[in-house]
């Protein structure tokens, strides 16, 4: 449909304009990749395709048409296309939250221990593929103020609360589940900024101590192990799925010698970044 008053949107402060607006459409040939850093919280919705997704872990995942995807922010995601691929993102911007009678910490509660372990996906239904159509057509209208974005965001939402059981829902959303899902959003948005577990504390306004007990109580771990966990996940990815050397990794991630970063892989994967990478080229499994 024609968009009415056009020059009122498209010149509104509200107008979201450029990269990483609230509602991206991609399509992609076979043999293009789509590899990206993530700012935001993302939903990713395939509409058509297959492609093998390395993300976290996790490396060469087969995902096929009629999935949706969830990653937090500070997620490095890359997708090796192998079928003309068609896909949606959805952008969240702050925290995300079902509705105000099922937070997350409430599926934390109830669901938290019984979430086997793997990356969950959703499979889209009638429901699903109904809003995600309406809200792409707006959007190639012309509909792109922030404030229709925020509302978009929230109908998604109740309509995964209204048409995923819990169990579905505390499995997809588990990289984010916690007791304090606004203090874990925080934490994710911004591990990738900082260098120290005390630039988190200054980032979250938290004393040291303090820090450290809401962190522990929140992610079941030190803040120090966790942050080393992701520089693991991210390093581990690098190692896969770049043409960067070893020392380029290394000075990447900060490492005084390439000696200090051998060691670091040797007790995180059980390998020296060597032999992952000679894995890699003589084309075996990686764990």
């Amino acid at each position: 449909m024609k968009l009415l008053y056009p020059q009122e949107h498209f010149s509104c402060y509200n107008y979201e304009k450029g990269q990483n607006a609230a509602l991206e459409i991609i399509k992609k040939k076979p043999g293009e990749v789509i590899e990206r850093d993530l700012v935001d919280t993302e939903l990713v919705f395939v509409i058509d395709g297959h492609f093998a997704l390395s993300y976290a872990k996790y490396i060469d995942l087969d995902i096929t048409k009629g999935k949706i995807l969830f990653f937090p922010p500070g997620s490095y995601v890359k997708a090796d296309i192998q079928e003309d691929t068609h896909i949606i993102v959805c952008r969240v911007r702050g925290v995300v939250q079902l509705c105000d009678c099922l937070p997350l910490e409430k599926l934390h509660r109830e669901y938290g221990d019984k979430i086997p372990d793997g990356f969950h996906l959703l499979d889209m239904n009638e429901r699903m593929y109904d809003y995600i159509e309406h809200f792409v057509a707006c959007v190639e209208d012309g509909l792109s103020c922030s404030y229709y974005f925020v509302t978009k965001m929230k109908e998604l939402f109740f309509l995964l609360r209204a048409y995923y059981t819990k169990e579905q829902l505390a499995g997809f959303f588990s990289p984010l589940m916690s007791k304090d899902s606004q203090f874990m959003n925080l934490m994710y948005k911004n591990y990738r900024k900082v260098k120290r577990v005390q630039e988190l504390a200054d980032i979250s306004r938290y004393s040291s101590s303090g820090f450290k007990k809401q962190f522990n109580r929140v992610f079941g771990t030190s803040a120090s192990e966790w942050l080393s966990s992701q520089k693991a996940a991210h390093i581990f990815q690098d190692l896969n799925n770049t043409g960067l050397s070893i020392k380029e990794i290394a000075d990447k991630y900060d490492f005084s010698s390439v000696s200090s970063f051998s060691s670091f892989c040797t007790n995180k994967f059980g390998r020296s970044p060597g032999k992952m990478k000679k894995t890699i080229a003589n084309g075996k499994n990686s764990d």
